[in-house]
């Protein structure tokens, strides 16, 4: 019985402190005591001492790329990209301490977990100070929780920004995400024509539903008519059924948010419809015409969202070569550690503007997209402004 009245009184408390707390939130919003200035939050772990500093003959910079499979050529050209960076690095100058730069390459491609392990060979038999991970979205999120847990910066090539939302301090993204080449797509096609038609081709995978869903948002956000969506099975590519589609739905604008291999074979079909005035493409996407200048003639302007001037500038290409500049100048200045080489890249600059910080605290990158026209010629040259 006792027990009855400690729960009865406890309720009627509980009641009681729930109508004063509606009464408070109907009167004036008060401040909250105490507020954390996240711009003032700094990332302060273990291992920056010299005691944890890598012993060895070079400094060491891994990288995962595709070198089998559909996508060996894509990662043929990185790895060739990346190789030149080094290259270039070690003409500059050896290490204070004497050491040369190295890369190490593994293989993404391959049976299920394949990738953490090479990761994982990386940083325990290859020794790297910090990793390379390409634009595969899925990846980068496997690469997020090895580096939270072993404590190694993670510079990614994938577009997906919820790598970078939670603010873990170890991923840098190189690349415009997902949200910043939508608003960049969206906003053109919608200053050019109110009523455009649009259709969506996106991947069933990870990154085109990433960013066929940032499209969508940036859409919904202007006010703009959803467009026709289209899922693609990248195992499974019916032309027949995207031409019938772009017809039906009578498309003045088709966008891509697919991969490389599925935009350069579905851009010829696409760009032979008659009622398509305007191609647009996510960068990942058009990798297939950057990279190869013979995938895409006599297929049209393509519009890509890149970083740079020009689409010299671009590319996935000359991202990898950016990214292990990037890397190689927080190795110079922090040592053969890793912590230190994160924070060397956190608070690192873009020397070819002087412009100021390449990331934000987050490890996004700074630079906005803008839109390029692509007509299928080779865009990197090997060489990058970024010291």
């Amino acid at each position: 019985m006792a027990r009855g009245k400690r729960i009865l009184i406890a309720c009627v408390a509980a009641l009681l402190a729930g109508k004063h707390t509606r009464g408070q939130s109907a009167g004036a919003q008060h401040p909250p005591y105490a507020q954390m200035d996240r711009g003032a939050v700094d990332y302060r772990g273990p291992g920056r001492e010299t005691s944890s500093d890598l012993s060895g003959n070079t400094g060491t910079i891994g990288i995962l790329l595709p070198l089998q499979g559909p996508n060996a050529e894509q990662g043929r050209v990185l790895r060739k990209a990346a190789e030149q960076a080094i290259a270039d690095e070690n003409k500059s100058g050896a290490l204070p301490d004497g050491r040369a730069f190295s890369l190490a390459v593994r293989n993404e491609t391959g049976s299920w977990g394949q990738s953490s392990s090479e990761m994982m060979r990386l940083i325990t038999e290859d020794h790297s100070l910090a990793l390379i991970i390409g634009p595969d979205g899925n990846l980068a999120h496997q690469a997020e929780q090895i580096a939270n847990k072993l404590g190694i910066s993670i510079v990614t090539l994938a577009s997906d920004a919820t790598t970078t939302e939670i603010s873990i301090p170890w991923i840098f993204r190189v690349v415009a995400s997902d949200q910043q080449q939508s608003e960049v797509i969206a906003r053109a096609i919608y200053d050019r024509d109110k009523r455009a038609k649009v259709l969506l081709l996106a991947t069933t995978d990870h990154d085109g539903r990433a960013g066929k869903a940032a499209l969508l948002r940036t859409m919904q956000k202007l006010g703009a008519e959803a467009p026709v969506e289209l899922n693609v099975d990248p195992e499974f590519v019916d032309t027949g059924q995207i031409r019938d589609a772009v017809n039906s739905a009578k498309a003045s604008v088709v966008v891509f948010w697919t991969d490389p291999l599925v935009f350069e074979e579905l851009l010829d079909t696409v760009q032979g419809v008659p009622s398509v005035q305007a191609i647009y493409s996510s960068e990942k996407a058009a990798q297939a015409i950057l990279a190869n200048p013979a995938a895409g003639r006599g297929a049209g302007v393509v519009r890509v969202p890149v970083i740079g001037q020009s689409i010299g500038q671009s590319g996935m290409s000359e991202q990898v070569y950016r990214a292990v500049r990037l890397i190689a100048a927080a190795i110079r200045s922090a040592g053969p550690n890793r912590a230190r080489v994160r924070d060397a890249l956190a608070r690192c600059t873009d020397s070819g503007d002087g412009s100021g910080p390449v990331f934000d605290g987050a490890g996004n990158l700074l630079a906005k997209p803008q839109l390029v026209s692509v007509n299928a010629e080779p865009v990197w040259t090997g060489s990058s402004s970024v010291k």
